[in-house]
């Protein structure tokens, strides 16, 4: 075998490695793609491709109530809400329950964390208008 074919034969495998390499580093960066609305009274996520966490807090008063619409698409999604004292009032993955309601028990910064792996999907978060 000549020096050419040995060269060629130790390139071209390198050459692959480092575009799998590339390519996995592209495919697991953090990034949204979609819309996102924040609002006071509502957080809205419409999500074609979003890989990371995203944060947004809520002031609420005792005897609030939030209309809940999570739907988990493709990948994975997370979302978890925390009182003002940090305790978890709802944490799930948007595949069983998609439409609900969490009724707030005291007055203050609600937190709400959303984490997404190569996920799509809706979360949508508003504050129910009193009848």
């Amino acid at each position: 075998m000549t020096k050419s074919k040995k060269a060629v034969l130790l390139v071209l495998p390198l050459l692959f490695l480092s575009g799998v390499a590339s390519f996995l580093f592209l495919y697991n960066q953090e990034g949204f793609t979609g819309n996102r609305i924040k609002n006071p009274d509502a957080y809205l996520l419409d999500i074609e491709r979003m890989n990371g966490t995203d944060l947004h807090t809520l002031e609420l008063h005792e005897g609030d109530v939030l209309q809940i619409q999570f739907e988990t698409v493709k990948g994975s999604l997370y979302m978890e809400i925390k009182a003002p004292d940090g305790t978890t009032i709802y944490r799930g993955n948007g595949k069983e329950t998609t439409d609900f309601t969490v009724n707030i028990r005291e007055s203050g910064v609600y937190t709400i964390v959303v984490e997404a792996r190569h996920a799509k999907g809706t979360i949508h978060i508003q504050l129910k208008e009193e009848t």
